[in-house]
């Protein structure tokens, strides 16, 4: 029974992924916009759950779309998401084979901010039988991509170097290599200084020179200098 349960488990939760691609742009607010394909091994196409998570607080649909190649169903996915809460709410895992994962977005001292995200693949209990089941439905490994855009500045990571440009950052996990414990992704960025703290230390910088000037033309014109240099 526990056996029928974990394949069960297996089928609806990792759902025969063959491959997940996700594109996250997150606004400093905590809203952003996400773009997702989901490569699906399944008989049959299931549309009605895209519509149902766009039902969900703070998620806004902006376009899917669903097509068979072979014994693939592919999903292409687009929506928008208010804060980083509506973005974990859309996750509503059955198993632990958990692609969705989890958001963790904190504000630190210094304009710091921290970014991590857990995904997992089989627990301590379920691996030896969820990895049986996952290598008899495929061949090959499914590949879980994840790229995120953000708007501060890269401070340390734990992205590889060469998967890191600018503030866009990339990870991909061969899910064959990810049981029976969890990965994260994480990032640590620095907030830029506001662009009107620019501008009115610019405009400060200004008005200091211009009263400095104008002390000194004040100063070559004074009736006050002209009597001390008469009367000496």
């Amino acid at each position: 029974m526990k056996r029928l349960m974990i394949c069960i488990l297996a089928l609806f939760a990792l759902a025969g992924c063959v491959h997940y691609d996700e594109e996250l742009w997150l606004h400093r607010d905590g809203s952003g916009r996400a773009k997702l394909r989901l490569v699906h091994r399944s008989p049959y196409e299931n549309p009605e759950e895209i519509l149902r998570k766009a039902e969900l607080p703070g998620i806004s649909l902006q376009g899917y779309n669903v097509q068979r190649n072979g014994q693939d169903v592919i999903y292409d996915i687009v929506f928008k998401f208010k804060s980083i809460e509506a973005f974990n709410n859309v996750n509503d895992q059955l198993g632990s084979a958990d692609f969705w994962g989890k958001i963790t977005l904190n504000k630190e001292s210094g304009r710091r901010i921290t970014y991590k995200r857990r995904i997992s693949l089989g627990s301590q209990e379920e691996s030896d039988d969820l990895e049986e089941y996952f290598s008899q439905m495929h061949t090959q490994p499914a590949i879980w991509t994840y790229k995120l855009h953000a708007p501060w500045k890269v401070i340390s990571t734990n992205a590889e170097p060469e998967k890191v440009d600018g503030k866009t950052l990339e990870w991909s996990y061969d899910t064959s290599r990810m049981w029976n414990k969890h990965e994260y992704m994480t990032v640590e960025f620095r907030k830029e200084l506001p662009w009107f703290v620019f501008v009115i230390a610019g405009i400060a910088i200004l008005l200091i020179v211009f009263m400095i000037f104008w002390s000194l033309r004040i100063g070559k014109h004074s009736h006050l200098l002209e009597r001390i240099r008469h009367h000496s």
